[in-house]
Parts: structure tokens; sequence; C-alpha cells
């Protein structure tokens, strides 16, 4: 059996390319769904399209503010362990909570750093101590 060097040379290349592609994680086709309608890799795919959660972290405070021209609240908050010292300071909030908080409201919420600044989430309101 004569095997020409050339030939051999091409095989031989493709290997790589065989091997790399083997160990590559699978996309998840398109599903069919109108959703995916269009689309080369699918949207209903619970890990293909799950962003990773934004770090957050506990806060207990007291609104002294409610800033409805930024959407914000000025909180004076405690502590923050590993992650900053008691201070006031104003955090982004979705618009909804605005109507629901009040100046010298207690809560407890989930305070995470986003692109446009500090945001609260997951915001309780505590009934004030009978």
């Amino acid at each position: 059996m004569k095997i020409h060097l050339r030939s051999l040379v091409a095989l031989l290349a493709l290997v790589p390319a065989v091997l790399f592609a083997e160990n590559q994680p699978a996309k998840a086709k398109n599903c069919g769904c109108a959703c995916c309608k269009g689309k080369e890799v699918c949207c209903c795919n619970a890990e293909a399209a799950a962003a990773p959660k934004p770090v957050t972290h506990p806060l207990k405070g007291v609104v002294m503010g409610v800033m409805t021209d930024k959407t914000a609240l000025l909180v004076k908050h405690e502590a923050v362990p590993g992650v900053m010292r008691a201070m006031t300071m104003m955090f982004k909030v979705e618009p909804a909570v605005l109507e629901k908080v009040k100046r010298g409201d207690v809560l407890h919420a989930q305070m995470g750093k986003r692109d446009d600044g500090w945001w609260l989430t997951e915001i309780e309101l505590v009934p004030p101590a009978k």
C-alpha cells in the first residue's frame, strides 16, 4: 500500500480540528418554539439563557429620604461585613418601590453593585416594634 506524503499531511492536519470539536460543549440547537424562531441557538435552554446572578449582600437600614427624581432611596445602613462600613448612602431601586417606602421605614434588603451604581433588591419593610 502506497501512501502519498501529501495525503498523509492533509489527514494529520484534520486531527487537531476533530479532537478540538469533540472537547467543546454542545450548543443547544433551536428547539423550534415560537420564541426561538429564526435563532440559531435555543433561548429556552435555561443553561444557555441564564446570566450569572450578580453578587449581593444583606443590608439593614433606615430610609432617610425618598429620591423620586433619581429613582433612589437615601438609606442609613449598618456595616456590611467585608464590603463597607456603616454609612448613609443613595441606593437605586425599582420605580415601584418608591410608592411603598417612606422616610423612617426600617428595611432589610439585598445590596449589589451594578454598572450604574449601588442597588437595593428584595426589599422587605420591617414592621415597627410595639
